[in-house]
C-alpha cells in the first residue's frame, strides 16, 4: 500500500533533471521534499507558490519505495517530535483512537490504517515497509499528504505537504 499518491511528472526538456518545481498552496507548509543528500525539509514555497525537489536517477518500485516510504515517516516523527505536533501515539487501541481524532480535527475521516507486522489493532492493512509493532494513519486520499512523482529514464521526486496534518504515526518509529 502507498503511503503517497504516484503520479507521472513531465521532464522538463530531454533528459533527467536536476531537480523539479512543483506547486504547492503556501498553507501546506513545511515540506518534505527529495535531495541528493536525503530528505529536506523546507519551511516555505518560493512566491511563485512552488518548491523545488530533487530528482533521483533511482526507477521507483518496491524496494525504493519501502525506504523512501520509512524514511519520509522517520522524517515526520522527529518534525513532529520538535515541533510538538501531537501526531505520536502508542500502537494499542487507545492510540488509535486518539489518531483518529487528531485526523478528525483536521476533517479528515476517510483514512487507512498501514501497519507493520505484529500490531494487533483489528483493523489494517500490513505493509512492508512499516516496521513491527507500528503503524501509520493517513487520508484514503493520499493526494492530501503527498507526491511520488515518476519520471521518464527511471527517476522519481518525493514531495510531502500537511505533514502535521495528514498523518498520524502509532509506536516507536
Amino acid at each position: 500500500m502507498s503511503l503517497l499518491h504516484v503520479v507521472s511528472v513531465p521532464a522538463p526538456g530531454k533528459g533527467v533533471p536536476l531537480f523539479v518545481e512543483l506547486p504547492v498552496h503556501p498553507d501546506t507548509a513545511p515540506y518534505l521534499v527529495t535531495s541528493n543528500k536525503g530528505m529536506l525539509w523546507i519551511d516555505n514555497s518560493f512566491s511563485g507558490g512552488f518548491v523545488r525537489s530533487a530528482v533521483l536517477r533511482e526507477r521507483w518500485g518496491d524496494s525504493v519505495g519501502h525506504v523512501t516510504y520509512e524514511a519520509v515517516v522517520r522524517c515526520i516523527v522527529q518534525r513532529g517530535r520538535e515541533l510538538s505536533w501531537g501526531n505520536q501515539f502508542p500502537a494499542t487501541a487507545v492510540g488509535l483512537r486518539g489518531a483518529r481524532e487528531y485526523l478528525r480535527s483536521y476533517d479528515l475521516v476517510d483514512c487507512d490504517l498501514l501497519t507493520g507486522k505484529g500490531v494487533a489493532l483489528g483493523e489494517g492493512m500490513e505493509c512492508p515497509w512499516v516496521p513491527e509493532g507500528c503503524a501509520v494513519l493517513v487520508p484514503r486520499d493520499r493526494s492530501y499528504l503527498g507526491i511520488v512523482g515518476t519520471l521518464g529514464d527511471g527517476a522519481h521526486t518525493v514531495m510531502v505537504h500537511n505533514p502535521s496534518r495528514g498523518m498520524a504515526v502509532l509506536g516507536a518509529w
